[in-house]
């Protein structure tokens, strides 16, 4: 692993207990890299559909970056020390804890994402992901219940590492969550959809939180946060469908881990 020196970074406030996965969702890794080692990113050196086409090229933007990047060839670059706050995650909740970039440590993956047709993962960058993540969790006396995505820290903000992102490889190495299966039957089946209310979305709410999702909606009320949270569940458990409906199948497979 060869390391860089991103100077973005500060001291941390909590204890590791916390893997973040990322897509880059830029062009290219090289691209990525750029950015994530920017002490002074400005709008024009990094051009995209993320931002306005009419944004001024000397906009600033915000420095980022992350503990580590997984190139498109499964090579990987240490950017920031563990041991510091590298800037990542931004604002987003889990198990009713913020301040995550305190908590966590982020690992961005080369991949143009959703702004760019969301091309597969190599396979040496999910071998290199594996590997890697192995050795955090060593370091840090972390299990798989402590890896998450982006999007289930930041539902109604990110999509990353996306439906494409093989999560059911990683839980077969040991290193993530994933729920037994089946309930393929009850796919589509007995929704309970966005602008329903009771207590049937209520006790959805309390299930979603209980696995750790952040939820600003008022209880029993189907909103966007509830909408978004089960889209980022189901971009992580159930790829094949990911509508923000939470049919039969999504509760099951919703069941079936809280009750692992």
């Amino acid at each position: 692993m060869s390391t860089l020196a991103s100077p973005n970074w500060d001291a941390r406030a909590f204890p590791i207990s916390l893997v973040i996965l990322h897509y880059t969702g830029m062009q290219n890794g090289e691209i990525a890299r750029a950015r994530l080692c920017d002490p002074a990113p400005i709008a024009g050196r990094y051009r995209g559909p993320w931002q306005s086409p009419h944004i001024a090229a000397d906009a600033p933007l915000s420095p980022v970056s992350a503990h580590y990047l997984v190139l498109e060839d499964g090579r990987v670059e240490g950017l920031v020390p563990e041991d510091k706050r590298a800037w990542h995650a931004g604002a987003g909740n889990w198990q009713g804890e913020s301040a995550l970039n305190d908590r966590s440590i982020g690992v961005e993956i080369a991949n143009g994402g959703h702004d760019f047709g969301l091309p597969p993962f190599s396979d040496a960058q999910i071998l290199a992901v594996i590997d890697l993540v192995g050795q955090i969790f060593a370091r840090h006396g972390l299990g798989p219940a402590a890896l998450l995505g982006h999007s289930d820290v930041a539902p109604l903000r990110k999509a990353d590492p996306g439906e494409h992102f093989p999560w059911h490889k990683l839980a077969q190495a040991g290193l993530a969550l994933w729920p037994r299966g089946g309930a393929e039957e009850l796919a589509g089946k007995d929704p309970i959809s966005p602008g329903d209310r009771g207590a049937q979305v209520e006790g959805l709410q309390t299930q979603l939180a209980r696995f750790g999702y952040g939820l600003e909606d008022p209880s029993g009320v189907y909103g966007m946060s509830t909408q978004a949270c089960i889209t980022a569940f189901q971009r992580r458990f159930r790829p094949a469908c990911v509508d923000g409906r939470a049919d039969g199948q999504t509760r099951a497979l919703l069941a079936d881990l809280l009750a692992r």
